[in-house]
């Protein structure tokens, strides 16, 4: 029998209760941001769960600039964005000098200054820290400290998304971390010291993290004395309690995408349309025997029905995507098309590739069976209702998936920074920003299971696509740029280490007198402006 709209949705979770309401006073002296998943890696330059490991960087942390809800590089830890115009970038590109603010202390009183920022670069190109990215990074050639506020670097080519390399990295505390044996294990990552607007207090794991402001801050102490993170894996419960008033703001995954109407009815609420840079995917791990083959990873996205997922589970609110960008993006290749919901071409693409249907109903070649597990967060009824279509969708050609989801703490730890997943659905973003390099997730020098750095968790290797990931960042020509992430798309669309499914657009809920919370489509962190939220 298919799934229906509601069965779809019901597959992954019971039908939603409406839940009780019962209006909680309003407390102006703390904010409590919910949302269903939990941050486990405070360190700004380690975390891998982008969303909710930007809360607590965006609270503890500052990068040298942000980008404002508008796209606008602006400065934090700077005096200014260096430009060709103002001095900071030299005319071929080549030579950035950046000027630091001189009012910055960390929590713990000490000085902010220039060493700081070259040891964050330093720890960056470590070979023995796994960090996410470093994109742009590992092309400067010399990083000088002119003075305790002034820093130069020189770069080995035109990098055309640098200014997104450090928008995307926050600066850590040279202080504390220098002596360290092991940035890995240090301490500081879970109880971290930051220039940022709060400070960490308490943590519960499972529950809760409390912050209290930083009264120095650089750009003025917060308004609200304090900031609480908490966290609810069940996300109809979420919304519940941000309808009760139990939480202020509830996020990231947000309201219910079924929800969306009534929740734009609520009184005294806000409803937010969040657009972001994720995508939507199911991981392959390429490195397992099953998914080597990448006839066989395209025959099982082939039999997917992506489309009926976003118009019956996510209610036609997520846009189809068959790209890592979303479809709005410069750079997305409009010429693909879209080949899912075909169970029959899969089937016969299987057979080519040599998996026959075995006397139990399941595919098997060599001896091992095509069956395999698919992980994702608990508690995301959305996503266990996506897991229910494919998995009968699989199973009508002969392949049996199994549900196997965790708590975010869990599922996003080395379960898959390690690449010990089957396939996970994940939703995640270009790791420069909104530039279409997407080399840290695609480039064969950044599996972490094997190079110790980068986010290739699917373990995808391919020496063209290397090539062009490596040509694309060096092109200062937009045109020329989009030919050669166009030509990346075709590739990843044949040979499918990741298939997209939607490009993400959450439904924040907030008190109506919270003041600050802003949808910026340029970050993943929707924390990005915290040190000015207000009650009004």
């Amino acid at each position: 029998m298919d799934l229906t709209r509601r069965g779809a949705i019901g597959a992954g979770a019971a039908i939603l209760a409406a839940p009780t309401v019962q209006a909680q006073s309003l407390n102006r002296e703390r904010i409590i941001l919910g949302m269903t998943q939990e941050p486990v890696q405070f360190n700004p330059l380690l975390f891998v769960n982008a969303g909710t490991e930007n809360v607590p960087e965006a609270c503890m942390f500052d990068a040298l600039w942000d980008v404002d809800a508008s796209g606008n590089f602006i400065p934090n830890l700077a005096v200014e964005v260096p430009t060709p115009a103002n001095g900071g970038v030299s005319a071929d590109g080549l030579t950035w000098k950046v000027n630091l603010r001189r009012d910055v202390r960390w929590t713990d009183g000490q000085a902010f200054t220039a060493r700081d920022v070259e040891f964050t670069f330093r720890t960056i190109m470590n070979p023995a820290v796994a960090v996410r990215n470093r994109g742009g990074f590992d092309l400067i050639t010399d990083f000088r400290v002119l003075d305790d506020h002034t820093i130069e670097m020189k770069l080995s080519r035109p990098f055309a998304p640098f200014m997104w390399s450090w928008q995307n990295m926050h600066i850590v505390p040279r202080h504390i971390l220098q002596g360290e044996a092991s940035i890995q294990t240090a301490a500081f990552n879970t109880t971290p010291i930051g220039t940022g607007p709060y400070i960490l207090r308490t943590r519960v794991a499972g529950s809760h993290m409390v912050y209290e402001r930083n009264p120095n801050y650089h750009r003025g102490a917060p308004r609200i004395r304090q900031f609480i993170h908490r966290f609810i894996p069940d996300g109809s419960v979420a919304y519940g309690q941000a309808r009760t008033g139990e939480i202020d703001y509830l996020a990231l995954t947000g309201v219910p995408n079924d929800r969306w109407t009534e929740a734009r009815a609520i009184p005294d609420r806000d409803f937010l349309v969040y657009p972001t840079p994720n995508v939507q995917f199911i991981y392959f791990n390429c490195g397992n025997p099953r998914f080597a083959d990448p006839r066989v990873r395209k025959a099982l996205t082939m039999a997917t029905e992506m489309q009926k997922s976003l118009d019956d589970i996510y209610v036609g609110t997520w846009p189809r995507t068959l790209s890592y960008l979303q479809p709005t993006h410069w750079a997305y290749n409009t010429a693909l098309r879209d080949y899912t919901a075909d169970p029959t071409g899969a089937a016969a693409l299987l057979d080519a590739a040599g998996w026959r249907v075995g006397a139990d109903g399941i595919r098997e070649k060599d001896g091992l069976k095509l069956a395999f597990t698919m992980s994702t967060t608990a508690g995301n009824v959305a996503r266990q209702g996506t897991q229910a279509l494919f998995q009968q969708n699989w199973r009508r050609i002969g392949v049996a998936m199994e549900i196997r989801n965790m708590p975010a703490s869990v599922v996003w730890g080395e379960f898959t920074t390690q690449s010990r997943f089957d396939t996970l659905l994940v939703a995640w973003d270009p790791t420069l920003g909104l530039d279409p390099d997407y080399t840290a997730r695609l480039h064969s020098r950044f599996i972490p299971v094997k190079h110790r750095q980068g986010s290739n968790f699917v373990q995808y290797e391919n020496a063209e696509v290397d090539r062009l990931l490596e040509l694309g960042v060096t092109q200062m020509d937009q045109a020329a740029r989009k030919a050669t992430y166009g030509r990346i798309q075709e590739i990843l669309h044949e040979e499918v280490p990741f298939a997209p499914q939607g490009g993400s657009v959450q439904g924040h809920l907030k008190r109506r007198q919270l003041q600050g919370p802003q949808p910026n489509q340029y970050v993943t962190d929707i924390t990005w402006n915290v040190h000015t939220w207000n009650w009004g």
